[in-house]
């Protein structure tokens, strides 16, 4: 009986190592996915594709640094304040701007839904708000009268949400920001191209990532004449 006891108790202290193991790789794996730790020398292939036909750049004496997105991406939740906080210290030297994607009709609705706010002027009262209303409290955007109703009173009227939704400028925009994402070949959010010609991989993690753009960057400006 006591060897049989032995033989439980090893076998349950076998199993108790292995899982305390397991998490500890998953909880290592978490911390490497997050931050970037150990990637080491940032290289082409590995940190950043190059696209072969670049984008135009929009503004004259900075680098463009784009992030593709969607109000659907809980990724794209997560990242927000982190490249909000970058850009705001880039100064001069970055033009940030943000281009929504349209992987679906949903997705589609969301991307018009942003440039909206940008045409409308109300991007500040609503833009972190939309992403919790989606992420945070389960709510789902299927309709515009869905998108105008919950914006009503947020910087603009209902009425006026859906005929800004609707006009030509903003279907434009949409259209530019479409045919961007396609140039881009951008299958995932969020994606950063720098300069219009780098792609970053975003698989190492939030800090990695901007590590690599601001060594892009910097390699942008280095070339610049």
């Amino acid at each position: 009986m006591a060897k049989q006891n032995k033989k439980v108790t090893r076998a349950r202290n076998t199993i108790l190592s292995f899982v305390a193991v397991l998490v500890a790789t998953l909880v290592g794996f978490t911390i490497y996915v997050s931050t970037g730790i150990g990637e080491g020398e940032i290289s082409e292939g590995k940190d950043y594709r190059v696209l072969e036909n670049p984008l135009p750049q929009r503004t004259a004496g900075a680098v463009d640094v784009i992030e593709f997105f969607s109000y659907a991406c809980i990724h794209c939740k997560r990242f927000d304040p982190v490249i909000e906080a970058w850009a705001q210290n880039q100064g001069n030297q970055v033009d940030f701007r943000r281009l929504p994607v349209t992987f679906s009709p949903q997705w589609a609705l969301l991307s018009q839904t942003y440039l909206t706010f940008e045409a409308a002027g109300i991007l500040e009262e609503n833009h972190t708000r939309m992403f919790r209303a989606i992420h945070d409290n389960g709510r789902q955007f299927l309709t515009l009268k869905a998108v105008a109703d919950f914006i009503d009173g947020r910087g603009i009227s209902t009425d006026e949400f859906i005929r800004v939704f609707n006009s030509p400028p903003v279907k434009r925009a949409v259209q530019d920001a479409d045919r961007t994402q396609r140039a881009a070949q951008i299958s995932a959010t969020p994606q950063i191209v720098v300069g219009g010609q780098y792609v970053v991989n975003m698989d190492g993690g939030q800090r990695r990532a901007l590590e690599v753009v601001e060594h892009l960057v910097a390699t942008v400006r280095s070339a610049s004449p």
